[in-house]
């Protein structure tokens, strides 16, 4: 049995996850709801009523959050890129020059979306204060909830 464990970064991750609009099935929408709000109750934080005195923050926090949702690569909508890195490869010098090009766009994503969390972090700080609690997946099951039910992309692979 897998044992998680959900810190303030976890609670915070469920949160993206509920405003991600790209999930492949409904099924990962209503797990990652459930989780979310049971974590907001043993947190105790309401991200549907931030307090009001740190309006400001919030703002910058969902803000943040859709940003860094968003933060795509030419590459991130392919489930299947063969054929296009194929015909990349067939460009010899100026495929090298596009494959060069797109691993630095990666590069560049991927340290965005590390700054984007770490801002996400602090800015949960500032509007809730420091959360210390770390709560298991023995927690949640008490509480009625198995986190070993995350729904897996390849139960719904006939159905996207």
């Amino acid at each position: 049995m897998d044992e998680s464990a959900y810190d303030y970064r976890e609670l915070v991750q469920t949160y993206i996850q509920t405003e991600r609009k790209d999930h492949p099935h409904a099924a990962f929408e209503q797990y990652y709801a459930r989780l979310l709000t049971l974590l907001e109750r043993v947190f105790e934080v309401d991200f549907s009523s931030p307090p009001s005195s740190q309006g400001a923050l919030w703002m910058l926090f969902q803000a943040t959050v859709r940003s860094y949702v968003s933060l795509r690569t030419p590459w991130s909508n392919f489930l299947e890129a063969g054929l296009i890195v194929q015909k990349i490869e067939q460009l010899g010098p100026q495929g090298e020059k596009i494959f060069q090009l797109s691993k630095h766009i990666e590069e560049l994503t991927q340290s965005s979306r590390e700054a984007h969390l770490q801002l996400i972090y602090d800015l949960f700080t500032c509007v809730y204060g420091k959360r210390d609690l770390v709560v298991t997946s023995q927690d949640l099951k008490a509480r009625g909830f198995d986190d070993l039910k995350e729904p897996q992309i390849s139960d719904y692979w006939d159905e996207i």
